[in-house]
């Protein structure tokens, strides 16, 4: 899979995620109404997404992610968050 990369020195952490497919579109819209803390991207592969964030929000974007599972939205952790320059993204 051919992923961009993060602007270098952005101290970005990003999470990847596979969710259902019919899931994407409420998780989007869910995370940006918290305005500025994180996007959605969706990726090359059906139901795998990233959140991304900046480092100083990664509690709360963790947060949120942890929510998505507690309402029942079955999420597969696909790598882990970190901060970096060259997010591998």
């Amino acid at each position: 899979m051919s992923l961009e990369r993060l602007p270098e020195g952005a101290d970005m952490v990003r999470y990847a995620l596979k969710v259902p497919k019919e899931e994407v579109f409420y998780m989007s819209w869910t995370i940006d109404a918290y305005e500025g803390v994180a996007f959605l991207r969706n990726e090359a592969e059906p139901g795998v997404v990233s959140v991304i964030c900046s480092q100083d929000y990664a509690s709360e974007a963790e947060s949120i992610i942890e929510a998505f599972e507690l309402e029942g939205i079955p999420i597969e952790r696909l790598g882990g968050a970190g901060a970096t320059s060259d997010a591998g993204v």
